[in-house]
């Protein structure tokens, strides 16, 4: 049996998708269902949040976003993304 996530995004998120250009939403789209089916992907480095937990921080081509997988919940929280060119 295959575990199904879900992803969540943060308000901050939110705002870099609605202003963003429809190939790029397109784009962060394909990004995010792709953590949501490998939950236990690594990010190319990680950093700690306000209270202590580790979050991924991976590289997709242009985009930098930032997650944390709660396999309790069956669910890859996006809390970041940055475009970096």
């Amino acid at each position: 049996m295959k575990l199904r996530y879900k992803y969540t995004v943060d308000d901050a998120v939110l705002e870099v998708f609605s202003s963003a250009k429809k190939r790029h939403r397109e784009e962060l789209l394909r990004i995010f269902t792709s953590l949501a089916s490998d939950p236990f992907l690594r990010g190319d480095w990680i950093q700690k949040d306000n209270t202590g937990r580790d979050c991924q921080i991976k590289r997709f081509g242009p985009w930098a976003v930032t997650y944390w997988p709660e396999h309790i919940g069956s669910l890859v929280h996006i809390i970041d993304v940055e475009r970096l060119s």
